[in-house]
């Protein structure tokens, strides 16, 4: 609800996950998910042309005043009912695409145990389709993080990306009955951005099934790093700063343009299926030894993190930042704000409102598909100016809305119930 969907074409619902004891993909938080009671105020309404085909006498007598529950139905509601256009006095609002993010950080172990089982990986292929129609997914987004350099794994990498789009293919043509359709389910992947981690995918492969691809330009320095460093930058640090690294080239390369344009002149990929990365939170270092006034707090030693987020060491939410009692400062050579408190030396590097300016002149520059956050709760959703979705969608110019979701399709509709007619978007 705090979302402005006028600015989004696309929303990531993060994570569904894979049991690695079975490969089955599933829910993380089912109340959450199905069951959390969001209040729906307007009762939809389809569109005249489906209530009057020949199906419209099986849809009203599934028609129900409770609606599916949970962020998922929450979502899937705001895509069809009234509210968006009675709100906002036009139908663009609801013209956005949900995917179902599958994996993430949390679930990585999984991903090299199913894959090594042919049973495990034939359940996963499977689930992950059905669970995305079965809750109502425009389409799947698969998180891997992230496969390892032995042999095997960037070729299943493949195999899985490849089989995934081939079921997509095939409850396509199921649902239509001929392959000359405009609806598409999406398939997307998230993928690492920097070298080390990226010459390892078969990216060039993988290209030919994967509509984009999500690059997670974010974490270049954390608690992991032996110095302090921007984590979202888009360029590397100043020049004159570099001589003081103790591992000079695998820094300059953590940067989102470095990431960009490795991804773009290696593996051919083109540049409209590459939609950049940002962050909605900050990283950050205590007890920087620098000096207060000093201005420069990159590439020091520090002693712990410090953080305001549970269970993530080192992070603070954009919309926490910048740190009390301190002012927000801003690099336009690494393209990253930050803010130092001199009393306990916390350095802490984020996105803000001027980087979004930069980032969408680069994605307009570099004719990239466009740009995406982790995570929609970090954004400073209660003042428009300091809103980072605002300031990047401001600078894009236009947004890609035309395209509805694919659940407006009629055929798309009559499909689902007859063969759920008790499931989850009409259950209730």
């Amino acid at each position: 609800h705090d979302m402005n969907f006028h600015r989004i074409t696309n929303v990531f619902y993060s994570f569904f996950v894979v049991d690695p004891k079975s490969g089955t993909v599933k829910s993380s938080d089912e109340w959450s998910d199905f069951q959390m009671d969001l209040y729906k105020k307007f009762y939809p309404q389809f569109k005249t042309a489906l209530l009057s085909s020949s199906s419209s006498s099986t849809f009203q007598s599934h028609k129900k005043e409770m609606l599916p529950m949970g962020c998922v139905g929450e979502l899937f509601y705001l895509k069809y009912s009234s509210i968006l256009p009675s709100l906002h006095g036009d139908g663009v609002h609801r013209n956005f695409k949900v995917s179902m993010s599958v994996g993430g950080w949390s679930n990585r172990d999984a991903f090299p145990i199913i894959v090594r089982d042919k049973n495990k990986f034939d359940t996963f292929i499977r689930t992950c389709v059905e669970t995305m129609f079965q809750y109502g997914f425009d389409g799947l987004d698969i998180d891997w993080e992230f496969p390892q350099n032995d042999g095997l794994e960037p070729k299943m990498y493949l195999t899985m990306i490849r089989r995934l789009r081939e079921a997509l293919d095939d409850l396509e043509r199921v649902i239509f009955q001929d392959e000359h359709h405009s609806e598409h389910f999406l398939l997307t992947v998230a993928v690492p951005a920097f070298k080390e981690k990226l010459q390892v995918l078969p990216l060039r492969d993988m290209d030919a099934y994967v509509d984009f691809w999500n690059l997670m330009a974010y974490d270049y320095h954390g608690e992991w790093s032996e110095l302090t460093g921007y984590h979202s930058n888009l360029y590397s640090e100043d020049s004159n700063h570099v001589h003081k690294r103790h591992f000079q080239d695998e820094e300059n390369q953590l940067n989102a343009d470095s990431a960009v344009k490795y991804l773009l002149e290696n593996f051919g990929i083109n540049s409209r299926k590459v939609v950049l990365g940002m962050a909605a939170y900050g990283r950050g270092f205590t007890r920087v030894k620098t000096s207060a006034n000093s201005g420069n707090y990159i590439g020091k030693p520090y002693n712990g993190v410090g953080g305001a987020s549970e269970g993530e060491p080192g992070m603070w939410l954009y919309n926490q930042l910048p740190l009390p009692g301190t002012l927000e400062s801003f690099d336009p050579k690494s393209v990253s704000a930050y803010s130092f408190d001199p009393k306990s030396k916390t350095f802490v590097g984020y996105d803000n409102v001027d980087s979004m300016r930069c980032k969408a002149q680069y994605v307009k520059n570099h004719n990239l598909a466009g740009g995406f956050w982790w995570e929609s709760c970090g954004d400073n959703h209660k003042d428009e100016q300091k809103s980072l979705l605002n300031a990047f969608t401001n600078d894009l110019g236009s947004l890609a809305k035309q395209q509805p979701s694919i659940y407006t399709s009629a055929h798309v509709i009559r499909y689902y119930l007859k063969n759920y007619p008790q499931g989850f978007l009409n259950e209730q």
